[in-house]
């Protein structure tokens, strides 16, 4: 029998993992309209690596919902858990938020699951696929609401028209920009880093992005990784350059593989090809 969400997809992948990589996708502009209509985005906004997929073309997967708070008045928890569950029933889906507070910064974490199974079925996947998964798996979409968010962004409103109709607030691209050169400076490990931040970064400026010079600053203030509001272009290079000398890109590209298609997965990362192209960003 058809339903809402079988009728969403043309061609049904032959493997489990692209097929749960299109369920989550799904998931999360489910999870969008249900934020929506609650009215979450006049105090919040999307950011992060999946807004970028969604409304600007960003070819990977990405697993979590990153939302910036634009007020001093936080959404309602409970309200917001129960617009996303109201969403997902009327596709047919049982799922279920539960919440918590990250142990460091001021950040609310969401997740939303349901059974795996029930959701593929729900989705028109064959039953032969259905029976590949554990009765008990879960899909799970992770969602983080940063209360703490550095002064100097800007934002946009963005509407989808498909799969879903919903309307957004999102950060302006070269907000985006900036948070996500403050991950790749800010957000490590020793010498590893999420190559999914690299990924993003030569996005950008592949895609001519300018960066908000502002917000990057009082990210990287926030962070402790530099304690001026007055540094100045040559300053924020010289910090990138020295990120870029530090990382095992051979680490970062194995980052990769779960979340980009086997064919742009790059060749050419080097800390002398990042360097180069920090050079071409253009600081607003």
């Amino acid at each position: 029998m058809k339903t809402v969400l079988s009728s969403i997809i043309k061609d049904y992948p032959n493997e489990l993992a692209p097929a749960s990589n299109m369920i989550r996708e799904i998931c999360q502009e489910i999870v969008l309209c249900g934020l929506s209509r609650s009215n979450f985005f006049n105090t919040m906004a999307f950011h992060g690596g999946t807004s970028l997929r969604i409304f600007h073309g960003l070819e990977r997967f990405s697993e979590y919902l990153d939302f910036c708070q634009l007020t001093d008045i936080p959404p309602n928890k409970e309200i917001i858990s129960e617009f996303i569950e109201r969403e997902f029933k009327s596709m047919g889906l049982d799922f279920h938020v539960t919440t918590r507070m990250r142990s460091t910064g001021n950040i609310n974490v969401f997740y939303i699951k349901g059974n795996k199974r029930e959701t593929m079925r729900i989705f028109g996947f064959p039953e032969d696929m259905v029976n590949l998964v554990n009765p008990d798996a879960v899909i799970s979409i992770k969602m983080d609401m940063d209360a703490e968010t550095p002064d100097g962004f800007g934002f946009t409103h963005e509407y989808k028209t498909s799969p879903f109709n919903y309307s957004v607030t999102i950060l302006d691209k070269p907000s985006l920009f900036a948070a996500k050169t403050s991950a790749v400076i800010s957000r490590h490990w020793k010498n590893r880093i999420k190559g999914r931040d690299l990924f993003d970064f030569e996005w950008y400026i592949d895609n001519n992005t300018p960066l908000n010079t502002v917000y990057l600053i009082n990210n990287l203030m926030r962070e402790g990784k530099i304690s001026s509001p007055d540094a100045s272009k040559d300053d924020l290079l010289l910090i990138m350059k020295e990120r870029f000398d530090s990382i095992d890109y051979d680490s970062a590209i194995l980052d990769l593989y779960p979340f980009v298609d086997a064919d742009k997965i790059p060749s050419n990362w080097s800390s002398d090809h990042f360097t180069d192209l920090a050079k071409r960003i253009v600081f607003i």
